[in-house]
């Protein structure tokens, strides 16, 4: 008892500001009714646009009006297609496959090696009264009537990951993972009403492993947690 242990020091190197590509979602293009946050030709981010634009067209679009900076922003609104809700959803990677009507695979992540110590942006959020409840949802989901939530978070990763959004086992354990090399979301906090206003956002990545270099970076926003 008492007795202090100090481990051997190492070198852990962090990098400066990196902007990601289109980070600002200047950039799209039009495929049918199908809407791209990137140049055409480039496979960077991917949005829901794939799976539900054959129901009602994207959800996820660039706008003009407002913006923060620059000439366009991305929204990003949920909608009630035909017969199922639809999340908007945009992240680093690409679409997989639709599973049926119910989900997709999804491919997360690009590649990326450097090591950021938080993702860093602008949000403008306006959540809406929840009209419609699914079922099997975690016991910390808001009801009924109570404003909807969004989602952001950021992985630095050690592969790409490929995901079905109905089968929650496929998804990576945050804090276990031996794949997820450090990792970030949105803190409560940040995640309400900006009242029409834009407001900074800063995600602190914590890192699960500091010698590692990571291949991929992972971010997914959602409009609806």
């Amino acid at each position: 008892a008492g007795e202090e242990v100090i481990g051997s020091p190492f070198t852990f190197t962090t990098e400066k500001q990196i902007s990601l590509y289109n980070g600002g979602f200047e950039n799209w293009w039009m495929n049918g009714n199908v809407a791209y946050p990137n140049e055409q030709g480039i496979s960077y981010w991917d949005t829901s646009n794939p799976g539900g634009a054959s129901f009602g067209g994207s959800n996820t679009l660039e706008t003009t009006s407002p913006v923060h900076s620059g000439s366009k922003a991305a929204k990003l609104e949920s909608k009630y297609i035909v017969i199922k809700f639809a999340a908007a959803s945009m992240y680093t990677g690409s679409f997989g496959q639709l599973i049926g009507t119910s989900g997709a695979k999804l491919n997360w992540g690009v590649p990326f090696t450097a090591r950021p110590t938080a993702l860093k942006g602008y949000m403008l959020y306006a959540p809406k009264a929840i009209n419609r409840v699914g079922k099997n949802l975690p016991a910390d989901a808001p009801s009924e009537g109570e404003p909807d939530q969004c989602t952001m978070f950021c992985a630095l990763l050690s592969e790409e990951l490929v995901v079905d959004n109905t089968d929650m086992s496929s998804f990576p354990d945050w804090e276990t993972d031996s794949r997820v090399i450090a990792y970030g979301s949105l803190p409560a906090e940040q995640n309400v009403d900006s009242k029409g206003k834009w407001k900074r956002v800063s995600i602190p990545l914590e890192y699960r492993d500091l010698h590692r270099r990571p291949t991929h970076l992972l971010v997914v926003f959602s409009a609806s947690k």
